[in-house]
């Protein structure tokens, strides 16, 4: 392999020209972010410009972004971001390996992974699923709008160029393929384009299927590990995902992270019994009376027997024992909360899972409430310094049990605190989007705890939020949901819920009722 193009300038080395006083005394580039640049707001400056002598004319053509346009600034500020800010939210307390450290060891080496970095750091500054409207997010990715989401996507289609040519010169570096495919995949889901990242991860699969045991697969063979889980539960069926789990990891861990990949390993497991027994009492002319196949029993008693294995050998961790014997904060405590909200809420579905009718999950309050009290800590430890959450993390996060306890915990005030959370968390966790699927949730306790009553409006779902509510009955509750989108005749986009009950015939046979509702405007229901 040949040495690689060189790079317009060094990270630091050049001066300002055009950027702020303060960067021009200290002879250091500006980044040029207006009205204070970030040099100066993060180092506590006063930061100022220059008054221009004349005004800028009014018929400028529009801004033409080509790479040869000042590309050694944009690059550096890009990277400079990613260094601080991008790189430490996506990896949280569990992937500083990867994001902190084998990316930034390998694109200042390697063409392909540095445009690759400037692309997700352009777009994780201004992230292109914040300027779209919610529910579009469910189905279809953010529409490109802004100027700097255009010049992002010029370097991903280099660092994609690039990397296609060593593939057909035959001379491809594995670790800098699968480094490439796992940024390529943060850059899609910026973009809010879950179809085009599953699909990059199905290329990295069969990328680590194909190659002998190295570091970087040892690293990143739990990051897709998690991503099939998501990819499994986003899809509600495991479609042609790559089996990441044919035998459940060792449960022996001994670290946090190690515990995670374990625990994630069950949480597919969990999902995939799950889907079996849903089809079960799909396909077949069952009671409510009638048991569960011998199969699908032996499989929830086991999952259920790893599952209790793993949190009593969680809770013997270190980590773990220290945090219950001292109040101070630590930086463990939001992973270690985390990982109890999902092993909380995996206990429920394990249980839950072969019983058809939703009332049993009535018997979970207490293991509700739990997750309810942990979400605190384990959203606060994703703030950053400002006090906002990250835009991304390349993370499950808090979705899976706070959505599980908003949609499944009949008790209204638990369930709105989980819908608080769920607005208050990182609005895109992996392949989750909070801010939609708590939109959609909101309208769905409105309409199970009000039959009859179909809200029209994001106010009059609010309304009805803002009342203490009811456990609904057993005909009321969910049991499944879609969203679909259209355009009307006037252009408009019209967003519908399909949602479906059950209720049990004279036979005890399972009947579905489908409905279908206009969703709410405007689309956003958080405040």
């Amino acid at each position: 392999m040949g040495p690689p193009p060189k790079r317009s300038g060094r990270i630091g080395s050049a001066k300002s020209r055009t950027g702020c006083n303060v960067c021009k005394i200290r002879r250091i580039r500006c980044g040029e972010e207006k009205p204070h640049c970030m040099r100066c707001t993060s180092t506590g400056r006063q930061c100022s410009y220059k008054v221009a002598s004349e005004p800028r004319p009014t018929h400028s053509p529009p801004l033409q972004f080509t790479l040869s346009s000042h590309p050694g600034w944009r690059e550096r500020r890009a990277f400079e971001y990613y260094f601080h800010r991008a790189g430490p939210s996506l990896s949280g307390v569990l992937d500083v390996s990867f994001w902190r450290g084998s990316v930034l060891q390998t694109c200042r080496l390697e063409p392909a992974v540095w445009d690759a970095v400037i692309s997700l750091s352009s777009l994780y500054e201004r992230p292109p699923i914040h300027e779209s409207p919610a529910l579009q997010l469910i189905n279809d990715p953010a529409v490109i709008r802004h100027q700097s989401h255009r010049e992002a996507l010029v370097w991903y289609s280099r660092s994609l160029a690039a990397l296609r040519q060593r593939i057909s010169q035959g001379n491809a570096d594995f670790n800098v393929s699968l480094i490439s495919c796992v940024l390529f995949i943060a850059i899609e889901l910026l973009q809010g384009n879950r179809k085009a990242a599953v699909t990059l991860y199905r290329q990295g699969v069969r990328m680590m299927l194909g190659a002998e045991t190295s570091s970087i697969k040892t690293l990143l063979l739990p990051l897709f590990r998690r991503l099939g889980t998501w990819a499994l539960i986003i899809n509600d069926g495991p479609g042609d995902c790559w089996d990441l789990d044919p035998v459940l990891p060792d449960l022996n861990f001994k670290t946090i992270d190690e515990a995670r990949n374990v625990l994630y390993g069950i949480v597919a497991q969990m999902k995939s019994l799950d889907l079996d027994a849903k089809d079960y009492w799909k396909q077949t002319n069952a009671t409510r009376d009638d048991r569960s196949p011998t199969t699908l029993v032996a499989r929830q008693q086991n999952l259920g027997e790893r599952l209790d294995y793993w949190y009593s050998k969680f809770m013997t961790l270190g980590c773990v024992q220290a945090q219950s014997l001292t109040h101070e904060t630590k930086v463990d405590d939001g992973a270690i909360a985390l990982l109890l909200m999902t092993y909380t809420s995996v206990f429920i579905e394990i249980q839950t899972c072969l019983d058809p009718d939703q009332t049993a999950y009535d018997s979970y309050e207490t293991e509700f409430t739990r997750i309810i009290d942990l979400a605190p800590a384990a959203i606060s430890s994703t703030r950053l310094n400002d006090g906002k959450q990250p835009p991304f993390m390349f993370e499950m996060g808090v979705f899976l049990p706070l959505f599980i306890t908003a949609l499944k915990c009949p008790f209204p005030q638990v369930r709105r605190r989980a819908l608080h959370f769920l607005w208050q968390a990182p609005p895109a966790q992996g392949l989750f989007m909070c801010t939609p699927a708590a939109d959609v949730v909101a309208v769905i306790v409105t309409l199970e705890e009000n039959p009859g009553i179909i809200p029209r409006t994001a106010s009059e779902v609010s309304q009805l939020l803002i009342q203490p509510g009811r456990i609904p009955a057993a005909a009321d509750r969910t049991c499944h949901f879609g969203v679909s989108s259209e355009v009307d005749d006037q252009g408009k986009s019209l967003n519908w819920l399909h949602y479906s009950q059950q209720h049990f015939d004279e036979e005890g046979r399972i009947q579905f009722k489908n409905n279908s509702i206009l969703f709410p405007e405007p689309n956003i229901l958080n405040n």
